[in-house]
């Protein structure tokens, strides 16, 4: 009976994602302060050693540029990056269920899809300005195109994980092939679908910063460009922080999503801890 006492007047643990925030705070604050140190230590070393902005260079011009074209770059780079990444998700599915439920067409085409997937974004940026221009739909191709090959993986699994006992079941219990689909591969696949869309985030994201760098006036890669140019160190950096920022956004957006649409998957890891 003294046990349960013991346990009431037990003084509260932090929970696992109280601890976690705690020990991600504690890291930014290592992170800054080595790099205000390294700043400190490398002011004096002349050549390029000394182009290490201190942490407040860096902030004042963050500030700079958010009371000036921040937003506007920000909106245009989302812009392309959720046009890009919604296409890409989509062709996927689409291609994704067809192969993987297709011996023969993915026999035909599969190899041809695991050829092209190691090719790196940069290297279509010159195709796609010689195909589109330096417009708009050559950078929502690239950013595509790299969102694609990451997430058709993820469909094709995802199509092809429906155990046969289960389909044979279903066919023994009166379903057609239009319902086997839609209960058993479309569900399956979709929940692979959306784990792989997290994962093309940050592939569809960098390839945007690349598609900018290259060809266009306008974005944040179009602003990192301008002050790389003019050599000036902090607002290089301010903008790499702005990439950073934008990206761990829209990653813990998607990831409240994906627990909310898939619960089951995190249940365990709840349990757990």
């Amino acid at each position: 009976m003294a046990t349960p006492a013991i346990a009431a007047h037990a003084p509260p643990r932090l929970s696992l994602r109280a601890l976690r925030v705690v020990l991600g705070v504690a890291g930014v604050v290592v992170a800054i302060g080595v790099w205000w140190l390294l700043s400190r230590l490398l002011a004096h070393g002349g050549g390029v050693i000394n182009r290490l902005p201190p942490p407040l260079a860096v902030f004042y011009e963050l500030v700079h540029y958010a009371r000036g074209d921040l937003w506007r770059d920000l909106v245009f780079s989302l812009r392309v990056f959720a046009i890009g990444w919604g296409v890409g998700v989509v062709l996927a599915t689409v291609t994704g269920l067809v192969l993987g439920r297709s011996q023969l067409l993915g026999d035909i085409f599969l190899p041809i899809v695991e050829a092209i997937r190691p090719v790196s974004s940069i290297v279509w940026v010159p195709l796609s300005i010689v195909w589109f221009g330096f417009g708009l739909t050559s950078k929502v191709f690239l950013v595509g195109l790299a969102v694609y090959l990451v997430v058709i993986v993820y469909a094709i699994d995802g199509s092809r994980r429906v155990p046969p006992d289960l389909e044979r079941t279903a066919t023994m219990l009166g379903m057609n092939e239009w319902q086997r689909f839609v209960s058993l591969v479309l569900p399956g696949t979709l929940t692979e679908v959306l784990i792989g869309s997290r994962v093309a985030l940050m592939a569809g994201w960098g390839t945007v910063i690349v598609a900018e760098l290259v060809a266009a006036d306008s974005g944040l890669g179009a602003h990192l460009i301008g002050v790389e140019q003019s050599y000036d160190v902090p607002a290089v950096m301010a903008a790499m922080i702005c990439f950073g920022l934008a990206g761990f956004v829209m990653n813990a957006a998607f990831s409240f999503v994906e627990r909310r649409l898939t619960p089951w998957r995190h249940d365990h890891a709840t349990e757990t801890s």
